[in-house]
């Protein structure tokens, strides 16, 4: 019988700033990575303006399932 492990997601989206500042990347890296869909984000009302969000849930998700688990979400 396979352990259940229970993940916290403590904060779901995180402004791309501070995920910069947390892993160490550059805004400009980021920026790129959010354009070409490498970095998921939460959708804005309004295209050109707002804060972008990184989801931290989706990258969670994605960094899980690239493991020998399985997941139920």
């Amino acid at each position: 019988m396979r352990p259940n492990i229970t993940i916290t997601i403590p904060i779901p989206y995180m402004p791309l700033e501070e995920y910069c500042r947390v892993t160490g990347m550059s805004i400009g890296t980021a920026r790129d990575m959010v354009r070409d869909g490498r970095l998921p984000i939460k959708p804005k009302a309004d295209k050109a303006r707002g804060l972008v969000e990184v989801n931290m849930a989706a990258l969670t998700v994605r960094a899980l399932s690239e493991c020998n688990i399985a997941l139920n979400a």
